[in-house]
């Protein structure tokens, strides 16, 4: 891996939000979301922060995101109104392949937060900012198929939905999860989005 090989450090905005780096201040509320019933019951099976403590979620937010940076592997977001707070979400980028210019991104809202489109607004800006400024070529997303709320987010994200990877995770709820994949390509950026 060559220096360039990582994400950037930025500070984005959109026009309700700022996406920056996480601090130590953002851990409890970080903790609060990570207790959510919705987010437990949603998170992957074997996910580590789904009802994580908040020595986990500070330890988190103060060096194991930016250490997933700075090996290069992906970059985290913290989501917060123009205000400053509270936080609001966090979308991440992560599984980056820097020879194919590929990665995975992830949103999640807390619950004080949702129902206000901040995660497709702050999906749309990470994912604008990597096809643009960060040497990425496509953006892939797997939603599970019982999350309807997250599949809305991607589709007004501008993610494009491709198909249903069956049985290919472990339910929660003992079974097999499908997964509807979506992705963003640079070509899907509209001129005016450039």
């Amino acid at each position: 891996m060559h220096l360039a090989e990582i994400f950037a450090r930025d500070t984005l905005t959109t026009d309700r939000l700022v996406l920056r780096p996480f601090t130590r201040e953002d851990a409890p509320e970080v903790h609060r979301a990570w207790q959510d019933e919705r987010f437990i019951a949603s998170a992957p099976v074997g996910y580590p922060y789904a009802g994580a403590d908040l020595e986990t979620a500070l330890a988190w937010c103060t060096t194991g995101i930016e250490q997933r940076r700075l090996e290069g592997k992906g970059v985290g977001f913290a989501v917060v109104p123009h205000s400053g707070s509270p936080l609001v979400g966090h979308v991440s980028l992560f599984g980056a392949d820097w020879q194919a210019r590929t990665c995975e991104i992830h949103y999640w809202t807390a619950p004080w937060a949702r129902r206000r489109g901040y995660a497709a607004e702050a999906a749309a800006a990470v994912a604008h900012w990597a096809l643009t400024t960060q040497r990425q070529a496509r953006i892939t997303l797997q939603v599970d198929t019982d999350n309807p709320a997250s599949r809305h987010v991607a589709e007004r994200a501008g993610f494009r939905f491709e198909g249903i990877l069956r049985s290919v995770a472990e339910s929660r709820t003992g079974g097999r999860a499908d997964m509807a994949m979506y992705s963003l390509i640079t070509e899907d950026l509209t001129p005016a989005h450039v």
